[in-house]
């Protein structure tokens, strides 16, 4: 059974720890900047997202959990006046991957924002990721942009 558990804060404070890491990696290399400039960067944006951490008004952070047993993480903002969602993350740790677990997380994501008031869901995806490019245009998500980028 698939449940999504709101985080505490101390559970929070863990999932900066093991995030942050991984999302100034790919920051520095999507945007090709040094680690300090992308660890600046990335630490800032939290601060503005996240100010009072996981009570952060319209910041919805979840555990997703597989039979008790800590599967994944899920973040998304829901902005009731724009009637719109965004995905921030979504991870599955390695034991709990292609087994239906981030498409039933994507599915709890869209039906909280609808019951939230959206009307919409976005979310962004490195072009690299194959993997959740192909489950996003499975469950209907479409592009909306392309970002590019050239070394010279």
């Amino acid at each position: 059974m698939i449940t999504f558990e709101r985080m505490d804060n101390k559970q929070f404070k863990d999932y900066l720890k093991f995030m942050l890491p991984d999302y100034i990696r790919d920051t520095a290399e999507h945007y090709k900047l040094d680690t300090e400039l992308a660890t600046e960067k990335a630490e800032k944006q939290m601060e503005q997202l996240l100010p009072d951490e996981e009570k952060t008004e319209g910041q919805h952070l979840f555990q997703i959990k597989s039979e008790n047993e800590l599967a994944g993480y899920l973040w998304f903002h829901v902005s009731k006046e724009e009637k719109k969602a965004f995905l921030y993350h979504i991870y599955l740790l390695d034991a709990f991957r292609k087994r239906g677990i981030a498409q039933a997380a994507l599915r709890f994501f869209e039906n909280e924002s609808k019951d939230e008031g959206a009307d919409y869901v976005g979310l962004h995806v490195f072009g690299s990721n194959e993997n959740a490019i192909a489950l996003y245009t499975k469950l209907g998500y479409k592009q909306a942009s392309i970002s590019m980028n050239k070394v010279l």
